[in-house]
């Protein structure tokens, strides 16, 4: 279970700050360069479910991603920076690899969204693919499907921002809910 919610952390550390094309610009709440997300996260991999508190530090530059135990006990730590990904559990060697796919695939056997999830948990498509978006009545994204993941937004914050959404695709979801979000 440990492995899963390690390798899970991998997928978090790919972001973007732009905004891709064919996504409405009003709709969008831009983000700085470099923030930090705090939340919850469960994970469900067909018997197996996980979940704790996740904070994730991102720049242009690096990403630190930590996710603990719902008492805080930090469970996995993944550091993404010039020199490559590495992940680091307790009582357990750090691995290494020179990006998140590849150390999602080493850790679980299969590779997680990893350059995806970074775009969807800010309500916006990877521009580095195909997909299919439903919106409210608002313009806001009800439903993206995506590199074969189905993405569903559940709630929005005031602020615009996306607060829980699932991600899913055979057997495997995942819930995340923003707590807070800072922007630099």
């Amino acid at each position: 279970m440990v492995r899963l919610a390690a390798a899970l952390l991998l997928a978090l550390t790919a972001a973007c700050a732009t905004t891709p094309p064919g996504v409405p610009a009003d709709v969008v709440v831009p983000l700085s360069a470099n923030w930090t997300l705090q939340g919850r996260i469960g994970i469900r991999a067909g018997e197996q479910n996980l979940s704790g508190q996740i904070r994730w530090q991102h720049s242009m530059q690096a990403d630190d991603v930590l996710l603990t135990s719902p008492l805080g006990q930090g469970v996995a730590r993944i550091v993404r920076d010039a020199d490559g990904v590495a992940l680091e559990v307790p009582n357990q060697p750090t691995r290494r690899a020179p990006d998140a796919e590849s150390l999602t695939r080493e850790a679980l056997g299969y590779t997680l969204p990893v350059a995806g999830l970074g775009w969807w948990m800010q309500a916006r498509p990877d521009p580095d693919g195909i997909f299919e978006a439903t919106r409210n009545d608002a313009g806001r994204l009800v439903q993206l499907k995506q590199h074969g993941w189905v993405i569903d937004y559940l709630q929005y914050a005031a602020d615009g921002r996306p607060r829980k959404l699932t991600v899913t695709r055979e057997g495997l979801e995942i819930r995340l809910v923003a707590d807070s979000w800072e922007a630099e």
